[in-house]
């Protein structure tokens, strides 16, 4: 799992993107679309993307993604340390071995947003890349 949700207990209202059969999509990947408008694993391409915290196998046409999208909080670990000047920033998912991590450098799609952690002390750590709070700036589900 790249990414968590950050409230797991929060009940989430989920919607299906189509996919194609052969594509496998794991759990807790960020998804984007391909040019045929079907679900894959984001990566730094994507301009829209949304969580899936369940996946897809192969053979499956459809994967489930959040689409309570002003409440999907996730945690993530970033492609450098994290720095206080990373609050509120806009920044990519890049893909590090396979793994999708939140990138904190110079930002091209602007997918995901930076928050604070104010109540959790193993969140927003700086000098460590891991536990990095973010949500979805630009959710692929509208509406």
């Amino acid at each position: 799992m790249d990414f968590k949700l950050y409230n797991p207990e929060h009940s989430y209202r989920t919607t299906s993107l189509p996919k194609d059969t052969a594509t496998v999509i794991e759990a807790g990947k960020l998804v984007g679309v391909d040019g045929s408008n079907l679900a894959i694993e984001a990566d730094a391409t994507s301009t829209f993307i949304a969580y899936t915290p369940f996946g897809a196998p192969a053979g499956q046409e459809f994967v489930l993604v959040c689409s309570d999208k002003e409440n999907v909080t996730l945690t993530g670990t970033a492609d450098a340390n994290f720095a206080v000047a990373n609050l509120y920033t806009e920044v990519d998912v890049v893909i590090n071995s396979g793994v999708q991590n939140i990138d904190l450098g110079a930002s091209t799609t602007d997918v995901l947003r930076v928050i604070p952690n104010v109540v959790d002390t193993d969140l927003n750590t700086v000098g460590s890349p891991s536990n990095v709070l973010v949500t979805i700036n630009k959710h692929l589900i509208q509406g």
